[in-house]
């Protein structure tokens, strides 16, 4: 039974979506990484909303590309991620300052995921058979490829944003709305003290089902930013710096 899992970062856990093609979906939220390919290393595809393969210097092609693809409304989205060099940078400013020598400047945000990078790089160094079924993606550019190319025109966490992402996650599988509902119903709606997701993790899951919605195609059906994606070779094992994303 092949399974497809989209992860995004929660702010306090990563939320996993898995889709099944003959079988219950499940939606769950992690500590870690590891967690995931406990869980899900069998997985057919997972793909996660974090940069996997860093630039030597200057800014990755997908990202740029990424940027490109949003443009007006929803490039902000996408972070420059740190060059290499800055990846074991212990303050802001150490990690600010490496990444101007190599062309361009690291935004607040960056640095905020910073960790989840270095859990993401420490991973693959530990079990490099990970490379190839857990691959970088951006939920932005997933739903600007289901909404025929064009980027979304509200944040995720607006209520005009929430209701875009839904309408064309549930048009293109109505099946999804469940796997969404049940997602809220469990980590979000529960009392403050119970819940495992904040008030506003409505867009965390929606990440993460598109992610997994866009994991449950076929190869022939994902398109990656670039086409040819380049490879990060000063990591142990190598990997490609891509987005994947549904190839209309």
């Amino acid at each position: 039974m092949a399974k497809y899992v989209g992860v995004d970062w929660a702010g306090s856990g990563w939320c996993v979506v898995t889709l099944r093609d003959d079988g219950e979906p499940e939606t769950d939220v992690v500590a870690s990484i590891s967690n995931v390919w406990h869980d899900h290393g069998d997985a057919e595809r997972i793909l996660v909303d974090i940069p996997i393969g860093l630039a030597e210097t200057g800014q990755r092609a997908c990202d740029v590309r990424a940027k490109d693809l949003l443009t007006p409304t929803r490039h902000a989205s996408v972070f420059w991620p740190p060059v290499r060099a800055a990846l074991s940078a212990r303050t802001l400013a150490d990690a600010k300052a490496i990444t101007e020598d190599h062309g361009f400047k690291l935004s607040n945000q960056a640095w905020a995921i910073l960790p989840r990078i270095r859990e993401l790089d420490a991973f693959f160094a530990l079990l490099p058979e990970a490379v190839g079924t857990i691959r970088e993606s951006h939920p932005e550019v997933c739903f600007a490829a289901l909404n025929d190319g064009a980027p979304l025109a509200h944040g995720k966490h607006s209520a005009e944003g929430l209701a875009e992402r839904t309408a064309l996650l549930f048009d293109d599988d109505p099946g999804l709305e469940a796997v969404y509902d049940e997602a809220v119903a469990t980590f979000i709606d529960p009392p403050p003290y119970a819940r495992r997701l904040g008030a506003e993790g409505r867009a965390d899951v929606v990440d993460a089902l598109v992610l997994a919605h866009t994991a449950n195609r076929s190869a022939q059906r994902l398109g990656t930013l670039p086409s040819d994606p380049p490879i990060d070779d000063m990591a142990t094992p190598p990997r490609p710096m891509e987005i994947v994303y549904p190839a209309v």
